[in-house]
Protein backbone atom coordinates (compact mmCIF):
# COMPACT_ATOMS: atom_id res chain seq x y z
CA UNK A 1 0.00 0.00 0.00
CA UNK A 2 2.48 2.80 1.01
CA UNK A 3 4.62 1.23 -2.50
CA UNK A 4 1.91 2.12 -4.32
CA UNK A 5 0.94 5.99 -3.19
CA UNK A 6 4.67 6.92 -2.96
CA UNK A 7 4.25 5.83 -7.16
CA UNK A 8 0.94 8.02 -7.72
CA UNK A 9 2.62 10.22 -5.88
CA UNK A 10 6.26 10.62 -7.68
CA UNK A 11 3.44 10.58 -11.02
CA UNK A 12 1.22 12.59 -9.91
CA UNK A 13 0.62 15.85 -12.01
CA UNK A 14 1.19 18.79 -10.00
CA UNK A 15 2.45 17.05 -6.93
CA UNK A 16 6.35 18.06 -8.19
CA UNK A 17 5.51 21.55 -9.19
CA UNK A 18 3.66 21.81 -5.61
CA UNK A 19 7.09 20.63 -3.79
CA UNK A 20 9.50 22.71 -5.94
CA UNK A 21 7.51 25.99 -5.24
CA UNK A 22 7.89 25.39 -1.26
CA UNK A 23 11.50 24.72 -1.49
CA UNK A 24 11.78 27.56 -3.72
CA UNK A 25 9.45 30.06 -1.43
CA UNK A 26 11.78 28.95 1.36
CA UNK A 27 14.92 29.09 0.18
CA UNK A 28 14.55 32.11 -2.26
CA UNK A 29 12.85 34.55 0.10
CA UNK A 30 15.50 33.66 2.96
CA UNK A 31 18.44 34.55 0.25
CA UNK A 32 16.73 37.72 -0.88
CA UNK A 33 15.85 38.82 2.79
CA UNK A 34 19.74 38.21 3.84
CA UNK A 35 20.74 40.20 0.60
CA UNK A 36 18.74 43.39 1.73
CA UNK A 37 18.76 45.85 3.53
CA UNK A 38 22.25 46.07 6.54
CA UNK A 39 21.73 45.45 9.81
CA UNK A 40 19.69 47.99 12.14
CA UNK A 41 21.23 49.87 14.60
CA UNK A 42 22.07 48.56 17.55
CA UNK A 43 19.28 51.05 18.98
CA UNK A 44 15.69 52.10 18.80
CA UNK A 45 15.31 55.88 19.62
CA UNK A 46 11.63 56.96 18.53
CA UNK A 47 9.51 58.93 20.23
CA UNK A 48 7.47 62.35 20.72
CA UNK A 49 9.43 65.11 22.43
CA UNK A 50 8.19 68.43 23.77
CA UNK A 51 11.37 70.29 25.01
CA UNK A 52 13.65 73.14 25.45
CA UNK A 53 17.48 73.95 26.03
CA UNK A 54 18.62 73.50 29.75
CA UNK A 55 22.24 75.30 29.35
CA UNK A 56 23.41 74.11 32.82
CA UNK A 57 21.81 72.47 35.75
CA UNK A 58 18.40 72.09 36.62
CA UNK A 59 15.18 70.40 37.35
CA UNK A 60 12.19 69.34 35.29
CA UNK A 61 9.20 68.16 37.01
CA UNK A 62 5.70 67.02 35.84
CA UNK A 63 2.52 65.37 36.84
CA UNK A 64 1.42 62.68 34.47
CA UNK A 65 -2.39 62.68 34.63
CA UNK A 66 -3.27 60.41 31.93
CA UNK A 67 -1.48 57.83 29.73
CA UNK A 68 -3.36 55.79 27.05
CA UNK A 69 -2.85 51.72 27.65
CA UNK A 70 -1.83 51.10 23.79
CA UNK A 71 1.14 48.91 24.62
CA UNK A 72 2.39 47.26 27.46
CA UNK A 73 5.32 49.02 26.73
CA UNK A 74 3.98 52.34 25.91
CA UNK A 75 5.96 55.35 27.91
CA UNK A 76 5.00 58.95 28.65
CA UNK A 77 7.72 61.20 31.22
CA UNK A 78 10.54 63.24 31.42
CA UNK A 79 13.63 62.99 29.37
CA UNK A 80 16.72 64.77 29.55
CA UNK A 81 19.10 64.19 26.33
CA UNK A 82 22.00 65.46 24.30
CA UNK A 83 19.86 67.19 21.26
CA UNK A 84 16.05 66.12 19.97
CA UNK A 85 18.00 63.49 17.54
CA UNK A 86 17.82 60.00 17.53
CA UNK A 87 20.88 57.91 19.03
CA UNK A 88 22.02 61.07 21.20
CA UNK A 89 22.73 60.27 25.28
CA UNK A 90 19.61 60.52 27.58
CA UNK A 91 18.29 60.16 30.82
CA UNK A 92 14.34 59.18 31.12
CA UNK A 93 12.28 58.48 33.83
CA UNK A 94 8.56 57.87 32.62
CA UNK A 95 5.41 55.61 33.63
CA UNK A 96 4.20 52.40 31.61
CA UNK A 97 1.00 50.52 31.29
CA UNK A 98 2.19 47.47 32.22
CA UNK A 99 5.54 47.69 33.92
CA UNK A 100 5.52 50.28 36.71
CA UNK A 101 7.72 53.40 36.29
CA UNK A 102 11.51 52.95 34.69
CA UNK A 103 14.60 54.81 34.84
CA UNK A 104 16.34 54.31 31.92
CA UNK A 105 19.52 55.48 30.17
CA UNK A 106 22.18 54.82 27.05
CA UNK A 107 19.98 52.21 25.45
CA UNK A 108 20.65 49.40 28.17
CA UNK A 109 20.82 51.00 32.34
CA UNK A 110 16.67 50.00 33.16
CA UNK A 111 15.74 50.25 36.68
CA UNK A 112 12.30 49.98 38.46
CA UNK A 113 11.04 52.46 40.27
CA UNK A 114 7.93 52.73 42.86
CA UNK A 115 4.64 53.86 41.08
CA UNK A 116 3.93 57.76 40.83
CA UNK A 117 2.30 60.08 38.77
CA UNK A 118 4.67 62.99 40.04
CA UNK A 119 8.38 62.71 38.00
CA UNK A 120 11.21 64.82 38.40
CA UNK A 121 14.60 64.47 36.94
CA UNK A 122 17.51 66.80 38.59
CA UNK A 123 20.94 67.59 36.65
CA UNK A 124 23.71 68.22 38.18
CA UNK A 125 26.76 68.76 35.92
CA UNK A 126 27.16 65.28 34.61
CA UNK A 127 25.11 63.48 36.70
CA UNK A 128 20.76 63.09 36.12
CA UNK A 129 19.18 62.12 39.49
CA UNK A 130 15.41 60.66 39.59
CA UNK A 131 12.58 60.87 41.64
CA UNK A 132 9.49 60.16 41.82
CA UNK A 133 6.25 61.60 44.03
CA UNK A 134 2.47 60.31 44.59
CA UNK A 135 1.70 63.68 46.37
CA UNK A 136 4.30 66.17 44.42
CA UNK A 137 5.64 66.42 48.30
CA UNK A 138 7.81 64.00 49.83
CA UNK A 139 9.90 62.29 46.74
CA UNK A 140 11.45 58.85 46.60
CA UNK A 141 14.58 58.32 44.72
CA UNK A 142 14.80 55.81 41.85
CA UNK A 143 18.61 56.10 40.82
CA UNK A 144 21.07 58.12 38.73
CA UNK A 145 22.15 58.21 35.07
CA UNK A 146 25.26 60.19 33.37
CA UNK A 147 24.76 62.51 31.26
CA UNK A 148 27.18 64.64 28.74
CA UNK A 149 27.92 68.26 29.95
CA UNK A 150 27.06 71.02 27.82
CA UNK A 151 23.71 72.09 26.67
CA UNK A 152 20.56 69.69 27.07
CA UNK A 153 17.64 69.07 26.01
CA UNK A 154 14.97 68.68 28.59
CA UNK A 155 10.97 68.01 27.99
CA UNK A 156 8.21 65.87 28.17
CA UNK A 157 7.86 62.62 25.89
CA UNK A 158 5.43 60.29 24.71
CA UNK A 159 5.64 57.11 22.82
CA UNK A 160 4.24 53.34 21.96
CA UNK A 161 6.08 50.52 20.35
CA UNK A 162 5.21 48.82 17.29
CA UNK A 163 7.17 46.44 14.99
CA UNK A 164 10.13 47.26 16.70
CA UNK A 165 9.43 44.56 19.66
CA UNK A 166 8.72 42.20 17.16
CA UNK A 167 10.16 39.08 16.40
CA UNK A 168 11.74 39.25 12.71
CA UNK A 169 9.56 37.97 9.48
CA UNK A 170 6.56 36.78 11.31
CA UNK A 171 3.34 37.16 9.34
CA UNK A 172 0.66 38.65 11.96
CA UNK A 173 0.40 41.66 13.94
CA UNK A 174 -1.96 42.81 16.15
CA UNK A 175 -3.13 46.57 15.53
CA UNK A 176 -0.60 49.60 17.69
CA UNK A 177 -1.14 53.10 17.20
CA UNK A 178 0.03 56.09 18.79
CA UNK A 179 -0.32 57.05 21.99
CA UNK A 180 -1.51 59.74 24.25
CA UNK A 181 -0.87 61.44 27.47
CA UNK A 182 -1.71 64.21 29.56
CA UNK A 183 0.72 66.42 32.08
CA UNK A 184 0.04 69.03 34.49
CA UNK A 185 2.43 71.12 36.45
CA UNK A 186 5.62 71.15 34.53
CA UNK A 187 7.89 72.92 35.41
CA UNK A 188 11.71 73.57 34.48
CA UNK A 189 13.70 75.56 37.52
CA UNK A 190 17.12 76.42 36.62
CA UNK A 191 19.68 78.44 39.60
CA UNK A 192 19.80 82.05 39.10
CA UNK A 193 19.55 83.93 36.90
CA UNK A 194 17.35 81.68 35.12
CA UNK A 195 15.25 80.90 38.11
CA UNK A 196 11.94 78.57 37.49
CA UNK A 197 10.82 78.74 33.83
CA UNK A 198 7.85 77.31 31.87
CA UNK A 199 4.76 75.04 32.76
CA UNK A 200 3.12 74.40 30.68
CA UNK A 201 5.31 74.14 27.57
CA UNK A 202 4.55 77.21 25.03
CA UNK A 203 6.55 79.79 24.35
CA UNK A 204 10.44 78.63 24.48
CA UNK A 205 9.43 75.13 23.94
CA UNK A 206 9.82 72.78 20.47
CA UNK A 207 8.05 69.76 19.68
CA UNK A 208 10.44 66.79 17.71
CA UNK A 209 9.30 63.98 16.42
CA UNK A 210 12.78 62.07 17.66
CA UNK A 211 14.17 59.71 14.93
CA UNK A 212 10.25 59.67 13.17
CA UNK A 213 10.33 58.31 10.05
CA UNK A 214 7.55 60.37 9.28
CA UNK A 215 6.20 62.92 11.00
CA UNK A 216 3.11 63.26 13.33
CA UNK A 217 0.14 64.60 12.45
CA UNK A 218 -1.15 65.52 15.42
CA UNK A 219 -0.82 68.32 17.32
CA UNK A 220 0.22 68.48 21.24
CA UNK A 221 -2.30 69.95 22.70
CA UNK A 222 -2.23 72.50 26.26
CA UNK A 223 -5.26 73.58 28.00
CA UNK A 224 -5.67 75.45 31.26
CA UNK A 225 -2.03 74.05 32.65
CA UNK A 226 -2.47 70.32 31.22
CA UNK A 227 -0.56 69.45 27.97
CA UNK A 228 -1.13 66.61 26.08
CA UNK A 229 1.13 64.67 23.87
CA UNK A 230 0.76 62.26 21.32
CA UNK A 231 3.55 59.89 20.34
CA UNK A 232 4.82 56.43 19.09
CA UNK A 233 7.80 54.34 18.04
CA UNK A 234 10.41 52.98 21.26
CA UNK A 235 13.15 53.36 22.84
CA UNK A 236 15.38 50.58 23.93
CA UNK A 237 19.00 48.67 22.90
CA UNK A 238 18.43 46.19 20.97
CA UNK A 239 19.99 42.54 21.06
CA UNK A 240 20.16 39.82 19.18
CA UNK A 241 16.46 39.24 17.75
CA UNK A 242 17.54 35.71 16.27
CA UNK A 243 17.44 37.01 12.63
CA UNK A 244 20.40 35.08 11.51
CA UNK A 245 17.88 32.12 13.05
CA UNK A 246 14.46 33.47 11.85
CA UNK A 247 15.81 34.50 8.32
CA UNK A 248 15.33 30.14 7.00
CA UNK A 249 11.99 30.37 7.90
CA UNK A 250 10.85 33.46 6.11
CA UNK A 251 9.52 32.24 3.56
CA UNK A 252 7.12 30.03 5.45
CA UNK A 253 3.61 32.29 4.61
CA UNK A 254 4.44 31.72 0.89
CA UNK A 255 5.30 27.47 1.36
CA UNK A 256 2.16 26.98 3.05
CA UNK A 257 -0.26 27.29 -0.22
CA UNK A 258 1.78 24.84 -2.09
CA UNK A 259 2.30 22.65 1.03
CA UNK A 260 -1.63 22.62 1.02
CA UNK A 261 -2.23 22.23 -2.81
CA UNK A 262 -0.31 19.04 -2.50
CA UNK A 263 -2.54 17.57 0.07
CA UNK A 264 -5.47 17.93 -1.52
CA UNK A 265 -4.07 16.41 -4.72
CA UNK A 266 -3.15 13.16 -3.04
CA UNK A 267 -7.02 11.85 -3.59
CA UNK A 268 -8.81 14.59 -5.09
CA UNK A 269 -6.93 13.79 -8.23
CA UNK A 270 -8.09 10.45 -7.65
CA UNK A 271 -11.62 11.60 -7.34
CA UNK A 272 -10.61 13.35 -10.64
CA UNK A 273 -9.37 11.25 -12.81
CA UNK A 274 -11.90 8.06 -11.75
CA UNK A 275 -9.42 6.02 -10.18
CA UNK A 276 -10.73 6.26 -6.65
CA UNK A 277 -12.63 2.97 -7.33
CA UNK A 278 -9.94 1.22 -8.37
CA UNK A 279 -7.90 1.99 -5.30
CA UNK A 280 -10.35 1.22 -2.94
CA UNK A 281 -10.75 -1.90 -5.09
CA UNK A 282 -7.92 -3.33 -4.60
CA UNK A 283 -7.74 -1.95 -0.62
CA UNK A 284 -11.89 -2.26 1.07
CA UNK A 285 -10.65 -0.35 3.91
CA UNK A 286 -10.72 2.67 3.31
CA UNK A 287 -8.85 4.14 6.64
CA UNK A 288 -5.76 2.38 5.25
CA UNK A 289 -5.93 4.14 2.43
CA UNK A 290 -6.38 7.70 3.87
CA UNK A 291 -3.48 6.65 6.34
CA UNK A 292 -1.40 5.59 3.36
CA UNK A 293 -1.84 8.56 1.31
CA UNK A 294 -1.10 10.95 4.90
CA UNK A 295 1.95 9.02 5.44
CA UNK A 296 3.43 9.45 2.18
CA UNK A 297 2.17 13.46 1.70
CA UNK A 298 3.22 13.83 5.40
CA UNK A 299 6.45 12.38 5.01
CA UNK A 300 7.39 13.85 1.47
CA UNK A 301 6.51 17.14 2.39
CA UNK A 302 8.69 16.95 5.80
CA UNK A 303 11.71 16.06 3.97
CA UNK A 304 11.50 18.39 1.44
CA UNK A 305 10.61 21.77 3.88
CA UNK A 306 13.88 20.16 6.44
CA UNK A 307 16.12 20.61 3.61
CA UNK A 308 15.22 23.38 1.62
CA UNK A 309 14.90 25.15 5.62
CA UNK A 310 18.37 23.88 6.31
CA UNK A 311 19.72 24.99 3.10
CA UNK A 312 17.97 28.58 3.66
CA UNK A 313 19.77 28.60 6.83
CA UNK A 314 23.46 27.57 5.90
CA UNK A 315 23.41 30.03 2.50
CA UNK A 316 22.23 32.63 4.22
CA UNK A 317 24.69 32.60 7.16
CA UNK A 318 27.53 34.22 5.00
CA UNK A 319 25.14 37.01 3.04
CA UNK A 320 24.24 37.82 6.59
CA UNK A 321 27.43 38.31 8.37
CA UNK A 322 28.63 40.23 4.98
CA UNK A 323 25.72 42.69 5.63
CA UNK A 324 26.51 43.65 9.95
CA UNK A 325 25.00 40.69 11.06
CA UNK A 326 27.98 39.54 13.07
CA UNK A 327 28.63 38.96 16.95
CA UNK A 328 28.78 40.00 19.75
CA UNK A 329 25.05 41.86 18.74
CA UNK A 330 24.03 38.71 16.49
CA UNK A 331 25.06 35.26 17.86
CA UNK A 332 25.91 32.40 15.97
CA UNK A 333 22.52 30.24 15.31
CA UNK A 334 22.10 28.81 18.63
CA UNK A 335 20.96 24.97 19.26
CA UNK A 336 17.02 26.12 18.64
CA UNK A 337 17.66 26.94 15.14
CA UNK A 338 17.19 22.98 14.82
CA UNK A 339 13.87 22.99 16.77
CA UNK A 340 13.09 26.09 14.07
CA UNK A 341 14.41 23.82 10.90
CA UNK A 342 12.16 20.80 11.87
CA UNK A 343 9.11 22.46 13.38
CA UNK A 344 8.54 24.18 10.20
CA UNK A 345 9.28 21.63 8.10
CA UNK A 346 6.11 19.37 10.85
CA UNK A 347 3.93 22.85 10.44
CA UNK A 348 4.13 21.98 6.42
CA UNK A 349 3.84 18.94 6.74
CA UNK A 350 0.45 19.26 9.23
CA UNK A 351 -1.06 21.82 6.38
CA UNK A 352 -1.03 18.98 4.02
CA UNK A 353 -2.34 16.80 5.89
CA UNK A 354 -5.23 19.67 6.94
CA UNK A 355 -5.49 19.71 2.98
CA UNK A 356 -5.61 15.98 2.68
CA UNK A 357 -8.13 15.73 4.91
CA UNK A 358 -10.52 18.54 4.11
CA UNK A 359 -10.21 17.71 0.02
CA UNK A 360 -11.62 13.98 1.34
CA UNK A 361 -14.63 15.66 3.00
CA UNK A 362 -15.11 18.08 0.52
CA UNK A 363 -14.44 15.42 -2.53
CA UNK A 364 -13.46 19.12 -4.26
CA UNK A 365 -9.80 20.24 -4.39
CA UNK A 366 -10.04 23.35 -5.15
CA UNK A 367 -12.85 23.98 -2.58
CA UNK A 368 -10.39 22.85 0.09
CA UNK A 369 -7.48 25.18 -0.99
CA UNK A 370 -9.78 27.78 -0.91
CA UNK A 371 -11.18 26.75 2.81
CA UNK A 372 -7.72 26.82 3.80
CA UNK A 373 -6.24 29.45 2.17
CA UNK A 374 -8.76 31.60 3.66
CA UNK A 375 -7.98 30.47 7.31
CA UNK A 376 -4.29 30.75 6.67
CA UNK A 377 -3.92 34.23 4.71
CA UNK A 378 -7.25 36.03 5.41
CA UNK A 379 -5.95 36.32 9.49
CA UNK A 380 -2.87 38.12 8.21
CA UNK A 381 -4.64 40.69 6.41
CA UNK A 382 -7.21 41.11 9.02
CA UNK A 383 -5.41 40.86 11.89
CA UNK A 384 -4.50 44.52 12.81
CA UNK A 385 -8.20 45.45 11.74
CA UNK A 386 -9.85 43.04 14.78
CA UNK A 387 -10.63 43.75 18.07
CA UNK A 388 -7.38 42.76 19.86
CA UNK A 389 -9.13 40.33 21.80
CA UNK A 390 -10.58 38.49 18.94
CA UNK A 391 -7.38 38.65 17.00
CA UNK A 392 -5.18 36.88 19.74
CA UNK A 393 -7.99 33.93 19.96
CA UNK A 394 -7.94 33.31 16.56
CA UNK A 395 -3.60 33.53 16.54
CA UNK A 396 -3.20 31.21 19.95
CA UNK A 397 -6.07 28.88 18.54
CA UNK A 398 -6.48 28.87 14.85
CA UNK A 399 -3.95 26.79 12.11
CA UNK A 400 -1.31 30.03 12.33
CA UNK A 401 -0.47 29.00 16.12
CA UNK A 402 1.23 26.29 14.71
CA UNK A 403 4.05 28.73 13.82
CA UNK A 404 5.21 29.40 17.54
CA UNK A 405 7.53 26.45 16.73
CA UNK A 406 9.11 29.31 14.86
CA UNK A 407 9.78 31.52 18.29
CA UNK A 408 13.92 32.09 18.86
CA UNK A 409 13.23 33.66 22.30
CA UNK A 410 11.52 34.69 24.37
CA UNK A 411 11.16 38.52 24.38
CA UNK A 412 8.75 41.76 24.61
CA UNK A 413 6.62 40.94 21.51
CA UNK A 414 3.63 38.94 23.05
CA UNK A 415 1.49 41.71 22.39
CA UNK A 416 2.17 42.14 18.76
CA UNK A 417 2.75 38.42 18.29
CA UNK A 418 0.46 36.54 21.15
CA UNK A 419 1.38 33.30 20.23
CA UNK A 420 0.89 29.92 22.27
CA UNK A 421 2.60 30.03 25.70
CA UNK A 422 5.37 27.54 24.18
CA UNK A 423 6.31 26.05 20.63
CA UNK A 424 5.43 23.01 21.40
CA UNK A 425 1.85 23.82 22.08
CA UNK A 426 1.33 25.43 19.55
CA UNK A 427 2.34 22.89 17.22
CA UNK A 428 0.37 20.28 19.19
CA UNK A 429 -2.67 22.87 18.08
CA UNK A 430 -2.15 23.01 14.56
CA UNK A 431 -1.73 18.95 15.10
CA UNK A 432 -5.43 19.21 16.41
CA UNK A 433 -6.73 21.14 13.74
CA UNK A 434 -4.97 18.44 10.94
CA UNK A 435 -6.32 15.56 12.89
CA UNK A 436 -9.76 17.00 13.20
CA UNK A 437 -9.08 17.37 9.44
CA UNK A 438 -8.22 13.69 8.80
CA UNK A 439 -11.24 12.62 10.91
CA UNK A 440 -13.45 14.31 8.97
CA UNK A 441 -12.18 13.31 5.79
CA UNK A 442 -12.53 9.18 7.25
CA UNK A 443 -16.01 9.77 8.14
CA UNK A 444 -16.93 11.36 4.51
CA UNK A 445 -15.06 8.55 3.26
CA UNK A 446 -16.68 5.30 4.92
CA UNK A 447 -20.50 7.20 4.10
CA UNK A 448 -19.94 8.01 0.55
CA UNK A 449 -18.98 5.82 -2.57
CA UNK A 450 -16.25 6.59 -4.43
Amino acid sequence: MIAAEWLKLRTLPGALWCLFVMAGALVGLALAVSSGAPAAPSYVDEFRFVHRPLAGDGTLTARLLTQEATHPWAMAGVMVKAGPVAGAPYAALFATPGHGTRLQSGFRTDVAGPSARWLRLTRAGATVTAAVSRDGGSWLPVGSAPVPEGPLAVGLFVTSPGATRGVPVRPAMLRTRPSTATFDTVTLTEPAPGGAVGGPPGAGWRATDVGARRPSTVDDVAVDGMVAVTGSGDILGRADDGSRVAVATTGTILAMLPAVVLGTLVLSAEYRGGTALATFAACPRRGRVLAAKALVAGSTVFGTAAVACLAALLLAQPLLRGRGFTAPAYAAPPLDALRMVLGTAAVLALLALMGLGLATALRRGAAAIGLLAAALYVPVVLTPLLPAAVARWWQRSGPLAGLAVQRVRETDDGFLLPWPRTPWLGLAILCAWAAAALVAGYATLRRRDA
